[in-house]
């Protein structure tokens, strides 16, 4: 299968550049690369989309909202996750646009959102939500057994969200948010205590697990990117009084504390308590963290910690990196796509016919290749 992802990059570049050719001055403008993202459509449904070029690739509609997707590492198949309670994993053929598996969890069951598939393709992890138990689960399923649950192991908390496979991939790292929840009721705001916890695979063990200052105790932990060295980059929701003066933004390496990263007030005052997407770029040196609500979207160099800069991008969410160092694809609510520059903060929309139709979702995924 890997021939089939070689040659169907190889299509979507030839088909790039045939379409630039009449006017290069557009070329720049083209979504560099592969993308994959859940989208709302003007009809009101949900849909799973593969962006490549200046064109929609695959549009496959889904049973209901998703909220991450993941392109399998090893076949040629992109994942859409339901969004929170929801029940569904839709796995497509990104080449022949069809359906391959729907999973659909048991009655009492439900998904956090996030899903991972480890590096050899074989197994999918998500994080979800036992009936019996208040604490959620990482669920293993064992994609060449007919996709059926292996192992279930507790995340240490309530309420996780994303998870990340480590390098190495001994270790899943994963966002305990912390709120109990019945559907999207919030239940326990004044007691709730987020978390970020490493998980060793091969004995199912929390190994580290790490938190803000109690006082902080309402920072939600939701999303991160995990960096190749290990670094984490935390975007955070607050479920507290909207004018408090909280973290909303964090840092973390193994053996050492959950920093806080900087955010400059007149910037902090605008995001409404709330941030996004988390992503590192390809080098792994800068950070971006999307802020939907306020509007904007943050770069860090994450070798010193320093604020660097921020775009205004109305309702934009998704982030993926591209080749170039320093530079991520950003997505919007409002049916945008740009190209945004973490040193320089310049941003360039880019082009997609028929984009404003497309509601994108919060979380973009980028094909590597």
């Amino acid at each position: 299968m890997e021939i089939n992802r070689r040659a169907f990059l190889g299509l979507l570049t030839a088909a790039g550049a045939v379409a630039a050719m009449p006017a290069l001055a557009n070329q720049s403008r083209a979504i560099p690369g592969v993308y994959a993202s859940a989208s709302r459509g003007e009809d009101g449904r949900y849909y799973l989309n593969v962006v490549a070029q200046d064109a929609l690739r695959v549009t496959h509609l889904l049973p209901e909202r998703a909220h991450q997707v993941l392109f399998h590492p090893k076949q040629p198949w992109v994942i859409a996750v339901a969004r929170r309670p929801g029940t569904f994993i839709d796995i497509v053929d990104y080449d022949s646009g069809l359906l391959v598996k729907q999973i659909v969890l048991a009655k009492g069951h439900y998904l956090y959102g996030h899903v991972q598939v480890t590096a050899d393709g074989r197994y999918l992890l998500t994080t979800e939500k036992h009936p019996d138990q208040q604490e959620g689960q990482v669920v293993v399923r064992d994609l060449r057994a007919n996709f059926d649950v292996v192992q279930r192991y507790s995340t240490g908390g309530i309420g996780p969200h994303e998870l990340k496979l480590t390098a190495d991939q001994s270790e899943v790292v994963i966002a305990n948010g912390g709120i109990l929840t019945e559907g999207r009721e919030k239940l326990n705001l004044e007691t709730m205590q987020p978390s970020l916890a490493y998980l060793n695979l091969a004995s199912g063990k929390i190994v580290e697990q790490v938190a803000l200052d109690e006082r902080y105790h309402q920072s939600s932990i939701r999303h991160f990117d995990l960096s190749a060295n290990g670094d984490v980059l935390i975007a955070m929701q607050y479920q507290g009084h909207p004018a408090d003066d909280v973290p909303l933004v964090a840092h973390h390496r193994r053996g050492q504390p959950l920093t806080a990263l900087d955010i400059p007030t007149p910037v902090r005052t605008q995001l409404k308590q709330y941030c996004g997407s988390a992503c590192f770029d390809s080098t792994g040196r800068f950070g971006a963290v999307s802020a939907p609500r306020g509007n904007r979207v943050m770069f860090w160099d994450m070798t010193s910690g320093q604020y660097l800069s921020d775009v205004k991008t109305k309702d934009g969410c998704g982030l993926a990196p591209t080749d170039v160092a320093s530079e991520f694809i950003v997505s919007t609510g409002r049916g945008r796509f740009y190209r945004v520059n973490a040193a320089t903060a310049e941003r360039q929309r880019l082009s997609l016919p028929g984009e404003a139709i497309w509601q994108w979702d919060n979380h973009m995924v980028r094909l590597a290749g």
